[in-house]
């Protein structure tokens, strides 16, 4: 479908939809039932806030006029329907999917338009069982290996709040936001620029996901671990961890990034797997309203209305070398995320109100394959591994992260007053710069550094660092044909998603979910 894409369309801050909508029509002598708002942006530049807008007009004989209009681009728009359709009918029958996370969950519903009933392996359980176990560990330290931060369903993002911006171009994510709202999440993720759901409205789509899915003919085997796999001309075999065996026309894997045993497993079944960069580091935390100040101008977020400041900061070095903030959580806590015993790793998450005093994100350094090469595949979950285990180990008893002031440790001392944090469990003072690898150390510190300068207050005395984050991307990837998606070395296994090393977030793994089962659908 062509349409007219309309760019930088500029409003006063707080206006409704409608209201906007009403203006470009009259700027652009078009019918406002035939413009959609595909994007809302916020721009605190100048006195008052703006809002920019992105819109779309179909191509037809009454908005023609637009052709060739400044800010206004004639576009291609594809359709996920319309796609699916050109999808031949084929032999495919019984797929078996292999996680519930982003990946699998967009794969099962893409072979639901399609007629196709999936089989769907999950290790973890439902998100409403979930939810009880991942509050045992955050309050008594009671940690489920299956079930965790990291493991059930709605995979590791049910817990790092349904954050949806992504930096991939794909038309895919608007059927990916569309699927969401269409399960309970708010339609404002539809047009925002940095769109959340947030981890309490989360749960709630997660739950009718699950129920369409079922509904339509899916099997969905909850508490299940996949433990191998035997494939022959026709089909594959797939084995469980309570001595099952499921039989499948193939077998996608949307493990997610945190499956280390599962990566073994595979490993040993001479699945073609090569190391990938990733990136450790820790939590940064500010008080929001610091963050509000920097970002808006001091007074500005109360002043006009305005929702709480996120941030996006990177610096380059040399040969590679880097620092960046990810996952930021605006009005948000630092969470406990582990699926291990005696190992430390911390996330971000925020409710949907975005309402805590603290705002937090992930800053991390670049870790190279050469710093831990040598070792096979799984050499970058050992370099991990020991990370987490020393940070488990320092804090005992129990799940303690380290936490430094982010001027302690760009000076190299140690904080010894506690600072208020939103960590859900307890924390103990510790020199960062010594329990991370210096080359993580002084890459961070570069980048505090740098983004200091940038924006005056970042290294504040009120920063806070927790340590460790570690799970920022799968640190291997499964190897998988470009076009068909196919495993390299196993035929009717299908590599998928954030854990086999082709996305970062949810947004970028339910697309290649999507994409994958397209793969499958035409093979």
């Amino acid at each position: 479908m062509k349409v007219y894409r309309i760019t930088q369309f500029i409003t006063r801050w707080g206006l409704r939809p409608e209201q906007a909508i009403s203006q470009a029509a009259g700027k652009y002598r078009v019918d406002e039932e035939k413009i959609t708002i595909r994007r809302q942006a916020l721009d605190v530049r100048g006195k008052r806030p703006r809002a920019v807008y992105t819109m779309e007009v179909p191509v037809e004989n009454g908005t023609a006029h637009l052709n060739g209009q400044p800010k206004v681009l004639e576009i291609e728009q594809p359709d996920f329907r319309e796609t699916l359709e050109k999808v031949p009918a084929n032999r495919i029958e019984n797929p078996v999917i292999a996680g519930l996370g982003p990946a699998g969950l967009f794969a099962a519903l893409t072979f639901l338009e399609k007629g196709v009933k999936p089989v769907i392996l999950e290790r973890g359980k439902p998100v409403e069982e979930r939810v009880r176990d991942v509050n045992a560990l955050w309050n008594r330290g009671e940690l489920n290996e299956d079930s965790n931060p990291l493991f059930g369903e709605g995979g590791a993002g049910t817990f790092s709040d349904g954050k949806l911006t992504t930096r991939i171009n794909d038309p895919m994510c608007g059927f990916v936001l569309e699927q969401l709202v269409r399960f309970g999440a708010r339609d404002r993720i539809l047009t925002d620029a940095k769109p959340h759901v947030g981890t309490d409205k989360l749960i709630k789509v997660l739950a009718a996901v699950r129920e369409y899915l079922l509904s339509g003919g899916a099997e969905i085997h909850f508490n299940t671990r996949f433990t191998g796999f035997r494939e022959n001309n026709k089909q594959v075999l797939v084995q469980t961890a309570d001595g099952k065996t499921l039989t499948g026309d193939c077998l996608i894997l949307a493990i997610g990034h945190s499956a280390r045993d599962t990566y073994r497993l595979l490993m040993e079944s001479g699945m073609a797997m090569e190391p990938k960069p990733f990136a450790v580091g820790a939590r940064i935390e500010h008080p929001q309203g610091l963050i509000d100040d920097i970002m808006y101008g001091k007074g500005n977020r109360n002043r006009f209305g305005l929702p709480p400041a996120a941030y996006q900061m990177a610096w380059n070095g040399e040969n590679d070398s880097g620092c960046y903030t990810f996952c930021m959580c605006p009005g948000g806590e630092i969470i406990l995320a582990v699926n291990e015993p005696e190992t430390l790793c911390v996330n971000g998450m925020s409710s949907s109100k975005r309402n805590s005093p603290f705002a937090n994100a992930a800053l991390v350094a670049k870790v190279p394959v050469s710093a831990f090469n040598g070792g096979g595949p799984l050499a970058g979950v050992r370099f991990q591994r020991q990370i987490e285990q020393d940070a488990y180990r320092l804090g005992m008893p129990g799940f303690m992260a380290p936490a430094q002031r982010a001027v302690d440790f760009l000076d190299g001392r140690m904080t010894v007053e506690p600072m208020a944090t939103s960590f859900t469990g307890h924390t103990y003072p510790y020199p960062l710069h010594e329990l991370l690898p210096d080359f993580v150390v002084n890459q961070m510190r570069a980048g505090l550094r740098a983004f200091n300068h940038r924006v005056r207050g970042f290294a504040d005395p009120s920063a806070n660092l927790v340590g460790v984050e570690t799970r920022t991307s799968a640190p291997l990837r499964i190897l998988r044909d470009k076009e068909n998606r196919r495993s390299l070395s196993h035929k009717r296994i299908f590599p998928c998603g954030e854990g086999a090393g082709y996305a970062g977030g949810i947004m970028s793994a339910a697309v290649d979910g999507i994409k994958t089962a397209i793969a499958v659908l035409r093979q």
